[in-house]
């Protein structure tokens, strides 16, 4: 990863214009979040100069509403405006107490300082033993590949909370194998919404496909090609416009008939050849 001064600036600038914007819905959450990064780095990550190597960088934070599962996540490369080091929280997942946040603020810091300084960086979202290391020798607990954090953290996370006021929870421990974190024992587990998109034909059959263009597909039964359901209105649009298509093929069939019996009576003369 190439790094240069004008990144460290950039950020510098986005720190200062998210700073000032107080009118902005995450201001207070972002002035919580970065002054808190500052202080990881300072007391657990970074708290003593080394010669031969730069120092921790100060992490790009920002918010988006993302799948509920994701509490936050740290981006490998450089986000669309070209800033390194961003990590991002799920606005959906903001409303939790601050023991818990910061715990997931410096879960994705400790991403930050492998991808920078670590051995054995990863190129994808995995917790490999030299994460798992990291994140004990900062008092997480953390379940090795899927990242789940099983436990409240001790110390050394513990103390500086302590320090700060931060209430510390109860004791709690994720039973092995269930994939959650601590913070989410006893709650029931929120029902996600499906990722795939649903279609439906005028006669009113619907499917769930997994892309979001689907051109040419016909319904067997009546004929029809499905059209994507945003929501009940289209539904609804859809099954009208199929009553509407079926009155009018039924008017035609009707006027058919009845034009069919108005004809006058034609005599059919049957030629039968005579002796020859």
């Amino acid at each position: 990863m190439l790094v240069t001064p004008h990144d460290d600036q950039a950020k510098e600038a986005v720190r200062r214009n998210a700073e000032a914007a107080i009118d902005w819905e995450y201001h207070a959450r972002y002035v919580f979040l970065m002054r808190w990064a500052v202080r990881f780095n300072q007391e657990l990550l970074d708290p003593i100069a080394l010669p031969d190597r730069r120092p921790m960088p100060s992490p790009v934070i920002s918010f988006e509403k993302v799948d509920h599962r994701i509490l936050a996540f740290y981006r490998l490369h450089r986000n669309p405006q070209g800033l390194l080091d961003e990590i991002t929280f799920n606005v959906a997942q903001l409303d939790r107490p601050d023991w818990d946040l910061l715990e997931t603020l410096l879960h994705e810091q400790l991403h930050l300082k492998q991808q920078n300084f670590g051995k054995h960086p990863v190129d994808r979202n995995y917790h490999n033993q030299e994460f798992c290391q990291m994140a004990a020798a900062v008092g997480l607990h953390v379940f090795p590949v899927i990242g789940f954090h099983y436990a409240p953290a001790g110390e050394p996370f513990a103390g500086l909370m302590a320090r700060y006021g931060i209430p510390r929870p109860p004791p709690a421990e994720v039973p092995r194998g269930e994939k959650r974190n601590w913070w989410d024992l006893g709650k029931e587990k929120e029902k996600g919404r499906s990722t795939l998109s649903k279609w439906q034909c005028p006669c009113g059959q619907t499917v769930r496909v997994g892309r979001k263009d689907w051109p040419g597909a016909v319904c067997k039964a009546c004929g029809g090609e499905y059209a994507r359901m945003e929501g009940k209105a289209d539904q609804r649009a859809a099954q009208v416009l199929f009553a509407a298509k079926e009155d009018v093929e039924l008017r035609e069939k009707q006027g058919g008939q009845e034009r069919e019996a108005s004809r006058p009576a034609v005599a059919r003369v049957v030629f039968s050849p005579g002796p020859t």
